[in-house]
């Protein structure tokens, strides 16, 4: 039986690409999980990774056996959430990852009005702007804002509402320059949301004109209120979440541009793995969300 469990640890091993990720997700020393793979091995009679290279890399053998892995886990997680679901009784362990932006607006009070009214769950709270697959993680639920439809079939995303967006700058950067079309937007510096391998492009909608903007950034960040100091300060032209520069806007610090060209909406889904499903009590905080999401008039242009 410790052999399945050792499957279980393999598979955490090679999704965090090491033991050092891989101990720190689990909360188990990395000395008894580089022990455990050698029992697994010994067991097993072959070799499972490479030793003396810079980077985490399976043997062949090891990547079959970690393909075996999946479907071993992906079975007994099943088991597990028919359990859960036959008791019908939120219990156990939920782990919602959200983007700071939509946590600070919600999901922070959110999860601990949850936390308080559901005891028997133990939830934990991820925030971050990371791209995180939910095939690959440990998380019931994620919260994750896209730009582009979501095709992967093995992953179910629920639509919670459409994101606003907004061009805007520093009035000082548009001294002696009229932007009236996207392609005006050439004579300006911008500045971007996303990480290091976006592909830097914007598009715009009038009426059923649609129009890009394709740019290199004159600076980066995955985070929106990084973007927006950026803007204050009148580093480049920046896209928006609507709702986060509109006391900017009303203040005069930042200025609309562009008009009537609105930049393209971003959607905010909650995926979680088709293979497993949503837990009861994953259930119920993702029902608690859109009954939140749906009576919040403030949010509906987030």
């Amino acid at each position: 039986m410790n052999s399945l469990d050792n499957f279980y640890l393999l598979k955490h091993v090679v999704e965090c690409s090491g033991f050092s990720a891989a101990s720190r997700r689990l909360g188990i020393a990395k000395s008894t999980l580089a022990r455990r793979i050698g029992e697994l091995e010994k067991q097993l009679g072959m070799q499972l990774y490479h030793r003396n290279v810079r980077r985490f890399r399976l043997t062949n053998f090891g990547n079959d056996c970690y393909q075996h892995c999946l479907i071993i886990t992906a079975e007994a997680e099943q088991v597990f959430a028919l359990a859960e679901r036959v008791r019908n009784q939120p219990a156990g362990e939920l782990h919602v990852i959200s983007p700071p932006l939509f946590s600070a607006a919600i999901v922070n009070t959110l999860a601990i009005e949850f936390a308080t009214k559901v005891p028997e769950v133990r939830l934990h709270l991820e925030v971050t702007m990371d791209e995180v697959d939910p095939r690959k993680t440990q998380a019931d639920l994620i919260i994750f804002p896209s730009f582009t439809p979501l095709p992967d079939s093995s992953v179910i995303a629920r639509k919670l509402m459409d994101i606003e967006y907004t061009l805007v700058a520093n009035p000082r950067l548009l001294t002696a320059k009229t932007i009236q079309a996207p392609g005006d937007l050439k004579a300006v510096r911008c500045v971007g949301l996303g990480n290091r391998s976006t592909h830097w492009v914007w598009r715009f909608n009038k009426g059923k004109t649609v129009a890009e903007h394709r740019f290199v950034p004159v600076f980066t960040t995955t985070t929106p209120i990084a973007l927006l100091e950026a803007a204050r300060e009148g580093l480049g032209v920046a896209s928006l979440p609507s709702s986060l520069c509109a006391n900017d806007i009303a203040s005069g610090q930042l200025v609309r541009i562009l008009e009537p060209w609105t930049p393209q909406s971003s959607q905010l889904f909650a995926l979680y793995s088709s293979s497993s499903g949503l837990t009861v009590a994953a259930r119920q905080f993702l029902d608690l969300l859109i009954e939140r999401l749906s009576g919040d008039i403030s949010l509906s242009s987030f």
